[in-house]
């Protein structure tokens, strides 16, 4: 597979990062696993005590390596991301949120990462308890 050009990269990690802030906008729910947005990208929706959480999924293996900054990036089924400045919104409304469980990309530093080698939908719930651990179990299950 061709490795993409990083301009037309930038361009598509900017508008998932646009749909978040839309998403982050919308009706609340307690958890859902979205449509795709760009191809290869859906959004991971939460909320912990009124405050929106979406994370961006990521699962073509190009893009995967692009944020990564490696193109030698073992096998992995997807990518789940939050940028920075969400994090820090979450710290300021009194919510914990551990970003020592992510990595930050070395290529994209306002974003921080988990690998997954499982892409269902409880996988992507205890990575979502990882980075915000005050998030309602029974809320993120339904």
């Amino acid at each position: 597979m061709a490795r993409q050009v990083p301009t037309r990269f930038h361009e598509k990690l900017d508008r998932v990062a646009l749909a978040v802030r839309i998403a982050r906008g919308e009706e609340r729910r307690h958890f859902e696993f979205g449509g795709e947005v760009e191809p290869g990208v859906r959004l991971v929706r939460s909320e912990v005590g009124g405050t929106p959480v979406v994370l961006s999924h990521w699962s073509y293996p190009a893009d995967i390596a692009e944020l990564c900054g490696d193109a030698a990036v073992p096998a992995t089924a997807a990518l789940l991301a939050v940028d920075r400045d969400q994090a820090l919104e979450l710290i300021a409304a009194g919510h914990t949120v551990d970003l020592g469980q992510f990595t930050r990309s070395e290529a994209y530093p306002g974003v921080y990462y988990a690998l997954l080698d499982y892409s269902s939908k409880q996988q992507i719930h205890a990575v979502l308890h990882r980075l915000v651990p005050a998030l309602s179990r029974d809320a993120a299950a339904a």
